[in-house]
């Protein structure tokens, strides 16, 4: 064998049937539904039905791309499916390509139905190419990292947050060697960790825990957890606790993802919902005034107009507008003015003579 030996490959020809989707799988982790399975119960019929149906999604959408490609284009093997041995004569666990695999499942329900499958030659059923890899779990973690997190990123925040975690937990690994291993910055490998601690604060707290949805807030953790003025100034982040220290803060932040019930009993949507508030957010978080109107309005658009941010903000905006058009005033422009464009100069002069002290304080 070789080379294929020392990596620990194994070039084989296996049934559909013999394949079980991985219940475990990180792609699932983030689903509301998530269970974890031991080894000993993957092959479960109950179990794989389960899987299958979570890959596939609602009317299969999760797998059309595949299901349209494999009718239009028959089987291409561009990247090999990956599997292990579950321990058990031809029985292999698939490593990656899951997403393949419940295609290739669905389309023999189809054809054993007696539906058209398209040009997917059905002897793949019976006889497709699969790489069997004896590899730890340590080396498992850092094959998925490379395609999911450096590599093919098909995975979502939380799923790549988890399995960076799980390198640094349970295999002792550190920030550098996570970030040698999967091909990027340290400083990428500390905010995805930081974003899983942080989500796994929010999912055990007894109060807010109910609503944690990895796949909705892992993207407003991880943009809360590279604001370091929201992270470190106003939650007290901890790098050695891998927590938030400014509890008030934390439980207050946390109860702004959640949606709340009104005093006619109509439960309204959570004031932040979208990454990009986060960063609107960070502008304001340390005026407290603009916080009381953003739980008042339940928006972080009022909350901004409202702050002295967004004051400072307009009166710089407004300074260069003003700078501009006194740039491009002239002689013939001021003799168009109307009696009402007039008494307007009149008034703004007026005004900035009033405030002319301050000004010059200011300036100084």
């Amino acid at each position: 064998m070789g080379r294929k030996e020392e990596i620990g490959m194994d070039f084989r020809k296996v049934s559909i049937g013999e394949l079980l989707l991985d219940p475990n799988n990180y792609r699932l982790r983030g689903a509301e539904n998530y269970k974890y399975v031991e080894d000993k119960n993957i092959n479960n019929v109950m179990v794989q039905k389960r899987v299958l149906k979570m890959l596939r999604g609602d009317n299969s959408a999760n797998i059309k791309d595949l299901l349209d490609s494999f009718k239009e284009n028959g089987y291409l093997k561009i990247d090999n499916i990956i599997v292990k041995n579950l321990g058990k004569e031809n029985e292999y666990v698939v490593v990656e390509g899951n997403r393949r695999v419940a295609a290739l499942k669905t389309l023999k329900e189809l054809y054993d139905d007696g539906m058209d499958i398209g040009n997917l030659d059905p002897g793949i059923f019976d006889g497709m190419d699969v790489v069997l890899y004896d590899v730890s779990d340590k080396e498992y973690e850092i094959i998925m990292g490379l395609r999911h997190v450096s590599g093919i990123k098909e995975w979502g925040d939380y799923e790549q947050a988890e399995l960076i975690a799980n390198l640094a937990r349970n295999h002792k690994m550190s920030l550098r060697e996570i970030a040698n291993s999967l091909g990027i910055s340290a400083l990428m490998v500390k905010k995805r960790l930081n974003t899983y601690y942080a989500l796994e604060i929010f999912r055990n707290d007894q109060d807010y825990g109910w609503a944690f949805a990895p796949n909705k807030l892992s993207s407003i953790f991880y943009e809360i957890m590279g604001k370091g003025v929201i992270r470190d100034q106003w939650l007290g982040w901890d790098e050695e606790l891998n927590s938030f220290t400014n509890k008030n803060n934390m439980r207050r932040l946390f109860s702004w993802l959640v949606p709340n019930e009104a005093d006619d009993g109509k439960l309204l949507e959570p004031i932040i919902t979208k990454r990009d508030e986060i960063r609107v957010l960070a502008k304001i978080i340390m005026d407290e005034e603009a916080l009381v109107k953003l739980e008042e309005s339940r928006s972080v658009a009022v909350a901004l107009e409202e702050s002295g941010v967004y004051l400072k903000e307009g009166l710089k905006d407004s300074l260069k507008q003003i700078i501009k058009l006194l740039n491009k005033l002239n002689l013939g422009a001021l003799t168009e003015l109307t009696k009402e464009d007039k008494q307007t100069v009149k008034e703004m002069l007026g005004k900035l003579e009033n405030q002319s002290g301050l000004i010059n304080k200011l300036i100084e």
